[in-house]
């Protein structure tokens, strides 16, 4: 799971996010600063639908936020309403174009 980005739709307000309940519990209680910001734990266990939950704590009027990422299969993002120019359905190219260039760093490195 790779995030570059969990907060504020405009952007301006990052969340720290937690994926261990263990560093949730214990970094998160002990922090000096920013135990009352906003911050998201994601659930790493795939629900029934094989997404993972996550949960907003310390933001309670809180409707949108924004996340960048790499998904894991970003067709699964059609089911929501969140992105609709995405214009370009062609995603085998994208995956061949990963596989290509993994293989040639694999090839390069074992040269």
């Amino acid at each position: 799971m790779a995030i570059d980005y969990i907060g504020s739709t405009d952007r301006q307000y990052p969340f720290v996010f937690y994926t261990s309940s263990y560093v949730w519990n214990f970094y998160h209680k002990y922090r000096k600063r920013g135990k009352q910001k906003p911050f998201v734990f994601i659930d790493t266990t795939p629900n029934q639908n094989g997404m993972y939950d996550c949960f907003i704590f310390n933001a309670p009027m809180i409707k949108q936020i924004s996340i960048v990422a790499i998904f894991k299969d970003p067709r699964q993002l059609e089911n929501y309403g969140c992105c609709e120019d995405l214009a370009d359905h062609n995603f085998s190219f994208i995956d061949n174009e990963v596989k290509r260039r993994l293989i040639e760093k694999k090839v390069r490195y074992y040269r």
